[in-house]
């Protein structure tokens, strides 16, 4: 048995993977859930050979029966259960409300709302055993309009108050919502190829230049805080909506994990 398990969602690339290498390099076992098997086992062959433990699990955070299998293998292999990472999500349709295909729309929300509540009903009894910690990754959109993202604006605000809704009613538990700022993932390829049609040209070009500058993060730096958050985040952050290197996030990235955070470019953006 490990001293900790995590599971993380959307774990086979980007923000998750680097979530759930950090992780494992702490000394917790990792589930990783995602919908890609080759993707997932690449990462977990990774992991395991670097000294970590990693159980590579191939399911949709949209699925009912997915998530409790996830949760349940987790505890099989590791024994417990202390956090669950929310990562997965998806940004499309890109496009103004007049003009967002209404199935897009919904499957926007599937995937970044009811995922996040399913995968944690899943796991709660398990949680509730070591006073365990919900991680749900949100996005400054939550709180900033950026025309043509309506759905995942919208999905991401409802994140955010599902977190607080989860840290009143299990006071036992840690939950936060977490700001991983503009990072250096396919969600951005997609943002630069995809989304002058469904943009304004200035905030489309406003993406652009984020890549052009290399002023995108790279995913090891808010994958350390959110791993770290995931295993030590106190409890009376509980509620909370945190950005990934603000003082109280990289002070607890200094005293756990070396601070590979700590110095890291200022976010700004996301």
């Amino acid at each position: 048995m490990t001293y900790a398990a995590i599971l993380v969602s959307g774990a086979s690339r980007g923000l998750g993977a680097a979530t759930a290498r950090v992780a494992a390099g702490l000394g917790a076992g990792v589930a990783l859930m995602a919908r890609s098997a080759d993707d997932l086992e690449a990462i977990a062959r990774e992991i395991e050979a670097s000294g970590g433990q990693a159980l590579p699990l191939v399911g949709d955070v949209s699925q009912v029966d997915d998530c409790r299998h996830a949760v349940e293998a987790t505890v099989g292999r590791f024994g417990r259960l202390d956090a669950v990472i929310n990562n997965a999500g998806i940004l499309t349709p890109i496009a103004p409300i007049a003009e967002a295909d209404p199935e897009a729309w919904q499957q926007n929300w599937i995937v970044n709302v009811l995922g996040p509540f399913l995968l944690t009903q899943a796991a709660l009894p398990f949680l509730r055993e070591h006073q365990g910690r919900v991680l749900n990754v949100s996005s400054g959109a939550a709180v900033s309009v950026i025309e043509g993202w309506s759905a995942y604006c919208a999905s991401k605000a409802a994140v955010n108050h599902f977190t607080r809704v989860l840290a009143a009613e299990e006071p036992e538990l840690t939950a936060v919502a977490f700001r991983p700022g503009v990072v250096d993932t396919r969600m951005q390829t997609l943002i630069r190829n995809e989304g002058s049609a469904g943009m304004p040209a200035e905030v489309h070009e406003r993406f652009l230049g984020y890549h052009a500058q290399g002023d995108l993060l790279p995913p090891q730096l808010p994958g350390c805080s959110l791993a770290v958050l995931a295993l030590y985040a106190p409890r009376d952050w509980s509620g909370a909506f945190v950005q990934w290197n603000e003082e109280r996030v990289l002070s607890l990235v200094r005293q756990y994990a070396a601070a590979p955070c700590a110095g890291g470019q200022e976010e700004t953006h996301a």
